[in-house]
C-alpha cells in the first residue's frame, strides 16, 4: 500500500547558509524532539530550499502534525537562534510551489506601485 504524503512550505526567522548543513542539525533536532518511533511516522525528507529563508520538508500524513509541532519547538540550529512557521500545506509539491510563487508575484506587485 502506498504511503500518502504531504510537502510543507516552512519560513525560517534566519537565513540558511549551508545547504546541507542545515538539514543536517535539523534532523538532529527534529530526532530529538520527536523520538525515533515517532521520527518513522513522519518520515520527513527536505525537498530542498525555496529561496534563502523558505523550504521544503516531505512527511507522511500521518505525521505532518507531529512535524509542524516539533519545527515549533526548534529554538536553534547550529547554535544560531531561529524560528519555524509553516506557510502552507499541500499534497503536491507543484500545488505548493505554484500558490507560493503566485502570492509573491502578487505581493511584488503591489509593493512596487506607488
Amino acid at each position: 500500500m502506498k504511503n500518502k504524503i504531504r510537502y510543507v512550505l516552512i519560513e525560517s526567522l534566519s537565513e540558511i547558509k549551508n545547504e546541507s548543513a542545515f538539514w543536517r542539525f535539523l534532523n538532529q533536532e527534529l530526532l530529538k524532539f520527536i523520538g525515533e518511533l515517532n521520527y518513522s511516522n513522519v518520515n520527513p525528507r527536505f525537498m530542498g530550499l525555496v529561496d534563502k529563508k523558505r523550504f521544503v520538508i516531505r512527511s507522511d500524513l500521518n505525521g505532518v502534525d507531529i512535524l509542524v509541532a516539533s519545527l515549533a519547538l526548534i529554538k536553534n540550529i547550529d547554535r544560531e537562534e531561529t524560528a519555524f512557521y509553516t506557510l502552507k500545506t499541500s499534497g503536491t509539491l507543484k500545488a505548493l510551489l505554484k500558490d507560493y510563487n503566485t502570492y509573491n508575484n502578487i505581493y511584488k506587485n503591489k509593493a512596487s506601485k506607488p
